[in-house]
């Protein structure tokens, strides 16, 4: 075994599946970062001899089934990061590990969304963190909603202007893999993803964090709704939810545990002092349409924020008395890349940042609060959740007036002639 000269990045769950894993997106960070440090996997799939032959081109130095093997290999070694992109339901356990095992001064945590299962949202943002950021950790939470170049643009030099007053109106929405989709992206319907979704378990309460697809994708359309929130001055206030319906769609193939839901809709009202303002959530998979993001409907226009997904570049959509504008984004420029310079920059090397780690930090303990109280709003057990769980044939939308489902199928006939 070759000494490590180097300081070392931890990537935990670095050997996650090539077609569904959240590591894939990861390769040109962890290549620049391997120009500096030692990158080591540390993952259980190590055990598994096909997962080694790497299904990524990933400049690992080296394997290892957990944090104690590679500490029998390294006693010494000065850890500079630790990725910790493993199922949600690990988060916390895998950072309290790292943190009682190493000197963790000036070591930085970068933790995939969600954050931490609901059951530990608490413990996570208000107790651990804290501890340990007073030990001299850094931490930096990735939700790409959170760094899309289209919400920058509305809020800096687009051409599209956000107006000065509050929206009467916000619809955020995270939805992918519909079941019916343009032919070019018939790969993501989600009759094509079942087998890939029942492997990643996500609807099985114990693994996933606590909730379904509602929770995976909850947090996407949540985090958008937060970041224009602290952007537009509005971080101080609440989302007071009225009704929150969760729904299962009836699918025979479908793997899960009780109380998974596959849909969510939450209508609410934020008080604010620019105004009172509705809210409307959608969240989840299996429904009409494949888009993250955020529609804030005025009087007279609606403007939508669209973060890209892996099809759709973001763009930014206006509806006004003129007529239809709208704008579109490099696709290279946004999400991950936007996460890595902020990354890099963390880690010493040149690059312009854009969110601190206490601006990530912030924004997800917020995002990820609300989203509780959905849950909460449910049942606050499996058993409670499963009882107030409607089986549907079909994900339709909720709480939307004929004018918004209008705006919907514009936004849907303007996406399909987006795809790439």
């Amino acid at each position: 075994m070759k000494a490590l000269m180097n300081k070392v990045v931890l990537v935990f769950g670095g050997l996650g599946n090539a077609k569904s894993s959240v590591v894939g997106l990861y390769e040109n960070l962890l290549h620049t970062l391997s120009s500096r440090f030692d990158i080591i996997a540390i993952d259980p799939a190590v055990q598994d001899p096909k997962s080694c032959a790497s299904q990524f081109q990933f400049p690992y130095s080296a394997r290892y089934a957990d944090l104690d093997a590679f500490l029998q290999a390294h006693s010494h070694t000065d850890v500079a990061a630790a990725f910790v992109l493993t199922p949600v339901g690990t988060h916390l356990s895998i950072i309290e590990q790292v943190s009682n095992a190493l000197n963790i001064q000036n070591l930085l945590f970068v933790v995939e969304k969600p954050s931490f299962s609901l059951a530990e949202i608490d413990k996570g943002f208000n107790q651990v963190i804290p501890e340990l950021k007073c030990r001299g950790a850094l931490f930096y939470f990735i939700d790409t909603a959170l760094v899309s170049p289209s919400l920058e643009a509305l809020f800096a030099d687009s051409s599209i202007a956000l107006p000065d007053s509050a929206p009467r109106k916000i619809i955020a929405i995270a939805a992918d893999n519909p079941i019916d989709s343009h032919e070019a992206i018939q790969d993501f319907r989600f009759e094509n993803r079942i087998a890939l979704l029942n492997a990643r378990k996500l609807l099985n309460l114990a693994t996933s964090g606590g909730g379904g697809y509602g929770f995976d994708m909850g947090i996407h359309a949540i985090a958008g709704l937060v970041r224009y929130l602290h952007k537009f001055g509005l971080e101080d206030s609440q989302v007071e939810l009225k009704h929150v319906r969760a729904e299962r769609i009836n699918e025979s193939t479908l793997e899960y545990t009780q109380g998974a839901e596959t849909h969510l809709y939450v209508e609410g009202e934020l008080t604010s002092p620019k105004g009172n303002i509705e809210v409307v959530i959608e969240a989840g998979k299996a429904g009409d349409i494949w888009d993250r993001r955020l529609e804030l409907h005025y009087p007279d226009r609606v403007i939508a924020i669209g973060f890209g997904t892996l099809k759709y570049p973001p763009y930014l959509w206006e509806k006004s008395p003129n007529g239809i504008r709208s704008t579109t984004f490099d696709v290279s420029g946004s999400g991950y890349v936007m996460h890595f310079n902020d990354i890099l920059c963390a880690l010493a090397f040149d690059a312009a940042p854009l969110l601190s780690q206490q601006e990530s930090e912030a924004l997800m303990s917020h995002s990820m609060n609300l989203l509780r109280s959905v849950f909460n709003a449910i049942g606050d057990t499996h058993q409670v959740r499963e009882q107030n769980i409607a089986e549907v044939e079909a994900h339709t939308p909720k709480y939307l007036s004929e004018a918004e489902l209008e705006v919907r199928a514009e936004l849907s006939r303007y996406l399909n002639n987006l795809v790439h």
